[in-house]
């Protein structure tokens, strides 16, 4: 083996593959629990009409998350809500982007962080909670599928470079 530290391998490896530049002084990434952010679906009932079907989105890092969630609670009344949905993602935006495009198509009414469905739809709380959990998939799947384009792509340009 070239390097007998598997992460100092992988480094080297993401280096070559993106054309990041190595820095003068060695810096290792290590990870911070406090850079990840969340993106989640609060259940919401409306107590002046109980049979709207109400989610709110949100996301936040993991330090600003309860400060998040406190303000939603706030606002909408703590005993009329409860968390639906709530994971890590690699772009919070991207994520609740991705949800409103697609609630939106299903002709949903989407304003800000509020999804509705129409009164007449069939969709409840688990049927969300399927729908964003593959789009959560579908949103994974993109960055694999990236970075496995590119892995290819640089193998097929100089493998033996590569392949330390």
């Amino acid at each position: 083996a070239a390097y007998s530290d598997l992460e100092m391998r992988l480094e080297t490896y993401m280096q070559r593959a993106f054309y990041i530049r190595k820095p003068k002084t060695y810096a290792r990434n290590e990870y911070d629990p406090k850079e990840v952010e969340y993106f989640g679906i609060l259940s919401l009932t409306d107590v002046r009409a109980p049979r709207r079907k109400l989610w709110y989105m949100y996301y936040a890092t993991k330090d600003q998350l309860d400060d998040t969630v406190d303000r939603i609670h706030r606002r909408y009344g703590k005993k009329n809500m409860y968390d639906l949905i709530r994971m890590p993602v690699y772009s919070g935006a991207s994520m609740r982007s991705r949800v409103k495009n697609h609630f939106s198509g299903h002709k949903w009414y989407v304003k800000g962080n509020i999804l509705e469905a129409p009164p007449n739809s069939c969709y409840n709380d688990e049927k969300v909670l399927n729908t964003v959990a593959d789009l959560y998939e579908t949103e994974k799947r993109k960055y694999y599928e990236y970075l496995v384009h590119r892995s290819d792509q640089l193998k097929s340009f100089n493998y033996a470079y590569i392949s330390a």
